[in-house]
């Protein structure tokens, strides 16, 4: 055989193992089982419609209520009747859109500071539903409040940051600032 016609054989046997290698099926590789995320819940839901009037009460005796008159604008009707700051009240209706709820502890209400709660917020919404919600203690990691809704006693966990922001309202109402002169 000559030297040429071996060289050539080589490379052939070459490829051949080559393609062969690279056709072989790859082992089964493991299956991963991926847990799926739970699903984010709102406190009020799309179905729900928007706020139409919110009220906002303490245990300690403050209150704040703010609602939409005849003409789509929000009103202030506690602690005084006057005119409503548009963009603060329009900034809370849209907070409780967004209200999220964390969880679902399996603990008694009496045990959250539930019965009576620390906060009463009741809620008119344009689908013609009044919800109410009890608002109790923080929870042991301040990342939530305790709460329950209407008349149950299931216990949920909101949002610190969403409830925080209308629970500001009643140290700081939404009044119409009037320009200086």
């Amino acid at each position: 055989m000559k030297r040429s016609t071996s060289i050539v054989l080589v490379i052939f046997l070459a490829l051949a193992g080559l393609t062969f290698y690279l056709n072989q099926k790859e082992p089964a590789t493991e299956e991963l089982e991926i847990t799926p995320a739970a699903p984010v819940e709102f406190l009020f839901t799309e179905s729900d419609g928007l706020p139409i009037s919110i009220d906002i009460k303490s245990e300690a005796g403050g209150r704040v209520t703010v609602m939409r008159n005849e003409a789509g604008a929000w009103v202030l009707k506690q602690p005084v009747e006057t005119e409503a700051n548009q963009g603060s009240a329009e900034a809370a209706a849209a907070q409780l859109t967004s209200l999220r709820i964390v969880s679902h502890p399996e603990v008694a209400p009496d045990v959250v500071g539930l019965n009576p709660p620390s906060y009463t917020l009741t809620v008119e919404l344009t689908a013609g539903t009044v919800k109410t919600v009890r608002i109790g203690d923080l929870t042991p990691t301040e990342s939530g409040y305790y709460a329950s809704a209407g008349n149950s006693e299931v216990v949920l966990i909101i949002s610190k940051t969403g409830l925080d922001a209308l629970l500001i309202l009643l140290e700081s109402p939404p009044f119409e600032s009037t320009p200086a002169p």
